[in-house]
């Protein structure tokens, strides 16, 4: 332990110099932002903006907005609402206007505007399915009386196109800036919750240019979807527009050449990577628009070893090529003034050669992987009446993926040194699977009520032969050398299973406005699956937002979120049963003949894995009390306290692991029996704080920082823990601990067509495991630990990294919104600071206390847009 925390203390001593410097650096960058806004702002045209919505909240484009003057409504202008339902008059002068909206389907809405020496807020128009027109009135120094929204809050993060693009972001990944929000202890067993235009799916995997909107934590309680706001990521795609005709065409190219050496390489390693897409959109028809969106990424990227081999230190660079193929489309069908039909492809193949390389892995460690995927939707949304929506949506999908090792010998396991021969690895995996929901909306003065549910039918058609020629452990070089495994595993068998899988779901939610404070959402979920025999899965969900003066908002709620059982516990439990395929666990074996024939082996007693009888549905209990600021028109400020506490959670226990008493196996005829049970619990306390602001158009800020502290006995349901009889010593920091996390972003549109992005990154460290590197206990897994010594009890250094984008503008023709190209530069790690990661904590390992690899040091990534 004095070893471990010696070597961390020089891991870290020089990261409080680099957090100044990041903190120096970052505020002086924000600092010239908003002094250069406030120049602009100071001579800036007045401006009429908005949002146009319906009323659910979803944006409505293609909307035709008009603007009349206040006295004689005469018409100044006429404009339709782009793709994110905005729209904007620029250059008016002082006076009384009045701002018009109708839509299709809708019923029209004025708001009567008043523009005076402060600029006016920006506008977010309702339009309703029934009643008389409403006319808003809308002052630089009015406010409005109405109940704050339960589903809207200052804290959510909401990012479009535009702030996509304005972003640093390597490889163009949407979800890069989203994950960053995302609470690790929100998330279910399979990771946050991705939501693609209402369906939760397994990946998103589109292009970039078909996504409209992209966020996190709205509505956090709604019965609607099965994780909490900040446990979920929601993307809305882009529609053609029924109007005019937009394209682009973009390119992004990195090369090692403009980089800095990684941190674990003797020199800068090879990478060469190129990301082009292609967007059209436009009216197909009179009724009837046209979204066509097509991705290609080349990564020529290297992967980097660094391992301590019997013949001494091992570090180079290792290739490791991807490409993918994405491709996007869909037809937007306007049936009639109440009834729209969207129906949606997409098209991915993904190839990744040569991967689980790098750190300990050495080359002949390769995998090759593919993954394709097609996927239908058709989505039918109508207004049955005044008061009542429909939403239909289907999807279904087929999705092939493989894994396959390009070495075919026993793999070679020293934890902590080096891990050779072949990966053992031969998966490949079919999936079908269909969505089928329905949701109806109803809507009153006071009242949305949406109501519906949901089926999800999924069948595998898996083939595994993973590990039939066998793997080696040893627990330190020295064994090693003496050739002395203390494990051989070897799987023998039929490697071929068919499953099937049905998810299914309904739900109620009544957002009530109770008073002109008051506003409660109230609603139920239920939760159900095929091979899961755990009935009682009723998911309340309450929230409240009150409205303690014109610019404060007290918020609170409390849910019950359900997850589901991921579909590898049926996979394993029908493969590895000891019949379909045998799993031979053998100790101390000779080394490197296990035994003299195969038919040595199959004498040998099997291990299989198993599902608990009786094995339930994890569940996590969210409260939250937040207090809300508005500081002026665009800013807010907010104080969050969040508390969740996991049960039942997912992990794997030999429940036939010698006995400590006797060291006997409880059921002689078995090895392991590996059985999935739902036995974890967790809890986490996060205080959060998030500002953000809109300065105008020009410059937008998001900045949050948590206080946190998460606790559990399970890392997911694969862990195994060090003791199978008792998991109180399990109970400990979670693997994404990290007790402050800052993260701030932001774009600021710039003079002369210069935009600028950034993303500031900070993190305290996260904890890793010690281990002796023996298996003490004779359970074949080595994973013990010192006596006195918990789980996760190592800590790591933190974690700094600044990305900035810059790109100039430069318009083809004289008039607005006309062809433009635009050029710009991404760098990440702007300081070039070392980000260590993967430390070690195997006391046999002569990298104890010290990383694996690191974290990327600088990139920089050249892009060029043409919009027209």
């Amino acid at each position: 332990m004095r070893l471990c925390r010696g070597r961390l203390r020089m891991a870290v001593r020089d990261y409080p110099e680099r957090l100044f410097i990041v903190k120096r650096l970052a505020g002086a960058f924000w600092l010239i932002a908003i002094c250069g806004f406030a120049l602009r702002a100071a001579n800036g045209p007045r401006v009429i903006e908005g949002i146009v919505q319906d009323p659910l909240g979803a944006i409505v484009a293609d909307a035709e907005v008009t603007l009349r003057s206040g006295a004689e409504q005469k018409v100044m202008a006429t404009t339709t609402t782009d793709e994110y339902g905005h729209f904007e008059f620029l250059s008016l002068l002082a006076g009384d206007y009045v701002v018009e909206v109708t839509a299709p389907g809708l019923q029209a809405q004025q708001a009567a505007v008043n523009i005076g020496s402060v600029p006016v807020a920006p506008l977010r128009i309702s339009l309703r399915l029934a009643g008389t027109k409403q006319e808003i009135t809308v002052r630089a120094t009015a406010g409005v009386g109405v109940a704050p929204s339960v589903t809207e809050n200052a804290a959510a993060l909401s990012i479009d196109q535009g702030a996509l693009q304005g972003l640093p972001a390597e490889g163009d990944d949407p979800l890069a800036i989203p994950s960053l929000f995302v609470e690790p202890a929100a998330t279910g067993a399979q990771g946050p919750s991705i939501v693609v235009d209402g369906v939760e799916t397994n990946s998103l995997d589109v292009p970039v240019a078909s996504i409209l909107e992209v966020r996190v934590n709205q509505n956090p309680y709604a019965a609607e979807f099965q994780r909490p706001g900040t446990g979920r990521i929601e993307v809305t795609t882009r529609k053609g527009s029924y109007h005019h005709y937009r394209g682009l065409l973009s390119e992004l190219f990195r090369n090692s050449a403009l980089d800095a050496r990684n941190p674990f390489a003797t020199v800068t390693p090879p990478l060469q990577r190129s990301v082009t897409e292609g967007q059209l959109s436009g009216p197909l028809a009179k009724h009837v628009s046209l979204f066509l969106a097509g991705r290609y990424y080349y990564d020529k990227e290297t992967a980097v070893i660094n391992a301590q081999t019997p013949t001494g230190l091992l570090v180079e660079n290792f290739g490791t090529p991807e490409r993918n193929n994405y491709a996007y489309g869909r037809l937007d069908f306007a049936l009639s003034p109440t009834q729209d039909l969207t129906v949606a492809y997409k098209f991915k193949d993904k190839s990744k050669q040569n991967r689980n390389v790098g750190g300990f892995d050495l080359p002949d460690r390769a995998v090759n992987l593919f993954d394709r995927e097609n996927e239908l939707k058709v989505f039918e949304n109508a207004i049955l009446s005044s008061r009542l929506l429909n939403d239909f949506r289907f999807t279904y999908l087929e999705e092939r993926q493989g894994t396959d090792s390009l070495v075919n010998q026993p793999a070679i396991l020293v934890p902590g040194a080096f891990k050779s021969g072949g990966a053992q690895t031969i998966l490949h995996q079919t999936e079908r699977a269909a969505s089928l929901q329905d949701i109806m909306s109803f809507v009153t003065e006071r009242h949305t009520i949406r109501f519906g549910g949901g089926i999800r039918p999924r069948l595998f058609d898996t083939y595994d032969a993973s590990n039939f020629g066998g793997t080696y452990s040893f627990a330190s070089l020295s064994t090693y050398a003496a050739g002395a495994p203390y494990l051989f595993t070897i799987n023998q068998g039929n490697p071929a299973v068919s499953y099937s899988q049905k998810e299914y779901f309904s739900f109620f939610d009544d957002d009530f406005k109770v008073n002109r404070r008051l506003s409660l959402s109230a609603g139920v979920r239920y939760e159900g699956q095929s091979n899961l025999h755990d009935y009682n899965n009723v998911a309340p969900r309450l929230a409240l937002a009150y409205a303690l003066g014109q610019k404060t908002v007290l918020r609170a709620g409390a849910g019950v979120f359900y997850d589901h059982q991921p579909d590898i516990f049926q996979q394993q439990a029908l493969l590895y049963n000891g019949q379909q395929v045998r799993q031979i666990v053998l100790e101390n074996p000779p080394f490197p003949v296990p035994l003299p024939g195969s038919s040595g082996l199959s004498l040998a007693p099997p291990s299989i894995v198993t599902i608990a009888p009786g094995i339930q549905t994890p569940y996590l209990i969210q409260g939250s009390v937040t207090v809300e600021r508005k500081l002026n028109e665009r800013s807010y400020l907010t104080f969050d306290f969040t508390t969740l506490r996991g049960l039942k959670l997912y992990l794997t226990r030999n429940i036939n692991a010698p006995l400590p008493a006797t060291g006997q196996r409880p059921n002689p005829n078995y090895v392991n029996i590996d059985q999935f049970e739902s036995s974890g619990r967790s809890r986490s306390n996060i205080l959060t704080v998030t500002y953000r602001t809109a300065l105008r158009s020009h410059f937008d800020l998001f900045a949050q920082y948590a206080f946190s502290r998460s606790t559990d006995n399970t890392s997911g349901f694969l862990f195994l823990p060090a003791n199978n009889y008792d998991l109180t010593s399990e109970y400990g920091r979670s693997d994404f601990d990290r007790r402050h996390r800052f993260k701030v972003f932001g774009t600021y549109e710039m003079p002369w067509g210069f935009d600028a992005g950034a993303i500031l990154n900070l993190s305290s460290g996260i904890p890793f495991n010690i281990t002796t590197g023996f298996d003490n206990n004779h359970d074949t897994v080595a994973n013990d630990r010192p006596p006195g010594v918990g789980r996760n009890t190592g800590l790591g250094p933190g974690y700094a990294d600044l990305d900035l984008h810059l790109s100039k503008n430069f318009r083809l023709r004289r008039e607005y919104a006309k062809p433009k190209l635009e050029i710009g530069v991404d760098a990440f790690n702007l300081l070039n600071a070392t980000n260590d990661k993967s430390f070690v904590g195997v006391l046999t390992s002569p990298y104890f206390g010290r990383a694996e690899a690191a974290n990327p040091a600088r990139e920089l990534q050249i892009s060029l847009r043409f919009k027209f």
